[in-house]
């Protein structure tokens, strides 16, 4: 009988001092400063990528999420207002760029609907391909771009 009595009082002191930690579920914060990602023990990714339901964001050395023209090991990359990295054509501050399916920023030339254009880390040089962002019927922008004739 005392052995049980034993071995129950090591399972509820096992139980207790690990209910003790605090556990922490991996996801966005927002804060003051911006917005975060928390790793699941609760730390903050820090100068590294997160891919978070198929979709890649960059959070800085100070933990916040980059926006905006994004520069890495010599690569560029966009990041839209939702932190969200851009893939295919898109069209930033009146330029259209195109990025490769890992989001990063293609010089040289690229066919676009069999038409060839030479892209630059300043858009095009030349004619530029007709860029257009589509809407939700929410107000929301939908994902990616299309192509469309002028």
């Amino acid at each position: 009988m005392k052995l049980k009595k034993l071995a129950l009082a090591a399972v509820v002191l096992s139980l207790s001092a690990g209910s003790a930690f605090t556990s922490f579920a991996a996801g966005f914060v927002n804060t003051s400063q911006g917005t975060k990602y928390q790793w699941g023990d609760g730390s903050y990714c820090t100068n590294n990528w997160v891919r978070y339901k198929d979709h890649w964001f960059f959070f800085g050395s100070d933990q916040i999420m980059r926006t905006g023209w994004i520069q890495r090991d010599n690569t560029w990359y966009f990041a839209a207002d939702s932190g969200e990295l851009q893939a295919g054509l898109i069209k930033v501050n009146g330029n259209a760029y195109y990025m490769n399916n890992k989001c990063q920023l293609i010089q040289g030339n690229v066919d676009v609907d069999g038409k060839t254009y030479h892209f630059t880390e300043n858009g095009p040089s030349g004619e530029q391909p007709y860029v257009y962002q589509e809407w939700n019927s929410n107000g929301t922008l939908k994902r990616g771009v299309k192509f469309g004739v002028r």
